[in-house]
């Protein structure tokens, strides 16, 4: 019984390592995602990827206001998408503020949580707005 043990221990020893899809799992402090790496199983909840996501959002000028919520999806590959829904400031495109949105919030998540790792951004503008610049006081 012994031998059968040590046995099983060696064969999952010697397995070559491989990335495994990213699974979801909840807990009472919220849902996370599990990323395997070489070093051993890394816990990400959706409460982080959303802290990043928001940070990383301040630097896209075209977006005058933006709501942010991750959600779990039903796919083996990104199990989570983040919601975008926007207020875009007048004379932008709205293509391109996705596309930028898109781009600076998969860059902060990989400069963060490493290569591989992607969020889908799904962006719905609700509204345009005029920019308003302030207005100078002649004295």
């Amino acid at each position: 019984m012994l031998k059968d043990l040590v046995k099983g221990i060696r064969k999952i020893m010697t397995r070559p390592k491989r990335v495994v899809t990213l699974s979801t799992a909840r807990t009472s402090s919220g849902d996370f995602l599990l990323k395997k790496t070489d070093f051993g199983l890394v816990r990400v909840e959706f409460e982080t990827v959303e802290k990043l996501a928001r940070r990383a959002l301040s630097e896209v000028k075209e977006l005058h206001e933006a709501e942010l919520v991750v959600e779990e999806v039903d796919s083996k590959v990104t199990p989570m998408r983040i919601r975008l829904t926007a207020t875009l400031a007048e004379g932008y495109s709205a293509p391109r503020a996705s596309q930028a949105a898109d781009k600076i919030i998969n860059d902060a998540l990989k400069q963060s949580l490493g290569e591989g790792f992607y969020v889908p951004v799904d962006v719905k503008v609700k509204q345009i707005v005029p920019v308003v610049t302030p207005k100078r006081r002649v004295r």
